[in-house]
């Protein structure tokens, strides 16, 4: 069986919503924000901490739609190598203009780590992912050949041990990391898969999914400001479902106007480029950790802007990044094929 091609409008914004929230995370997290308001208790920690507990599912949601997409399609040597490239452009690169820009010195092991970004885990997601990929062909077969009625006990139990027990009783005896694994990565694309295949999202309503996601997100907050932190990691039960059900909300958006849907369609293909730029090691932590010094003696409603502004300056900057490098790349591929024009005349 084949899938048509035409892109799920409501995926590629759900895609853009992710990345969205991913940025948010390292304004708030890495930024040093949540640090800065922790010990206030007040709106301003009201407001970031609730805003955090909303973005928590993104990399979930990002997983959800691997699996999602990934369903019907065959492994490729050639995706692999381009997804290679584009990682190894963004470490070269962005370690080369530091070199050069820099005051902070770039050494031998930035340098070496650019040259090896898999091996050496300079984007934990893109390290697992590759793990992923290599698995996904016979987490396809599976969930292919399994009854829907077989389904919903799997994903119950696996719920139920992978989520539900780390979480309550706060051990990781099974190696999940948190949610940085390869393990949770197959949990997810699995579930993914199979909620395309048992198309569960036409059977719940917007509104109900909507009040559930705001149910979810204020109940990881209430959980992490009474001290229980374990509540805020991937694996959490309530970021989990928080995930899977704006994954299912935009799941039900089939249709948009036609200017929205053509920015939407630009965009969308634009967010891994935009994870690459802003979560390279030398932005990560020499840049994005003075976030939190632009919001020091800040009214509240500045506050706020600064934080949703930064974010949305770490998407669009890396998205215009990856825009040029998408047409760095198409030029470079005209001119070898002219190339390989020219010798065979």
């Amino acid at each position: 069986m084949t899938a048509k091609k035409t892109k799920h409008i409501g995926i590629e914004c759900c895609r853009i919503l992710a990345m969205l929230m991913i940025c948010n995370l390292h304004v708030l997290g890495m930024g040093g924000i949540l640090e800065k308001v922790d010990s206030q208790k007040d709106l301003y920690y009201i407001f970031a901490n609730f805003l955090e507990a909303f973005s928590h599912s993104a990399v979930n949601i990002y997983i959800l739609i691997s699996g999602y997409v990934g369903l019907y399609s065959q492994f490729s040597y050639k995706k692999m190598f381009s997804f290679w490239v584009q990682i190894i452009f963004y470490t070269i690169s962005i370690t080369f203009v530091f070199a050069i820009f820099s005051k902070s010195s770039v050494n031998l092991s930035d340098w070496f780590s650019a040259l090896t970004p898999i091996s050496h885990g300079q984007y934990w997601y893109m390290s697992c992912y590759f793990g992923l990929v290599l698995i996904a062909p016979f987490l396809n077969q599976a969930v292919l050949i399994l009854k829907k009625e077989q389904l919903l006990p799997i994903v119950s139990g696996a719920f139920i041990y992978f989520s539900v027990i780390p979480t309550v009783f706060k051990q990781d005896i099974l190696g999940l990391w948190g949610g940085y694994s390869v393990l949770w990565m197959i949990l997810l694309y699995t579930l993914g898969a199979i909620i395309r295949k048992s198309n569960y999202e036409s059977r719940f309503q917007i509104r109900n999914v909507s009040g559930f996601i705001l149910f979810l997100t204020s109940l990881t907050f209430i959980l992490c400001w009474l001290g229980f932190e374990q509540w805020r990691s991937y694996i959490s039960p309530t970021v989990t479902l928080q995930g899977i059900a704006i994954f299912l909300l935009f799941l039900n958006i089939k249709n948009l106007p036609l200017t929205f849907k053509k920015l939407v369609l630009l965009v969308s293909p634009l967010t891994l480029g935009v994870y690459l730029f802003h979560v390279h090691p030398l932005i990560f932590r020499r840049i994005i950790p003075t976030i939190h010094t632009l919001v020091e003696e800040q009214e509240f409603y500045m506050f706020v802007i600064i934080i949703l502004v930064m974010t949305l300056i770490l998407f669009f900057s890396g998205a215009i990044i990856e825009y040029f490098r998408n047409k760095l790349m198409a030029y470079i591929l005209t001119l070898i094929k002219s190339f390989k024009n020219l010798k065979q005349t």
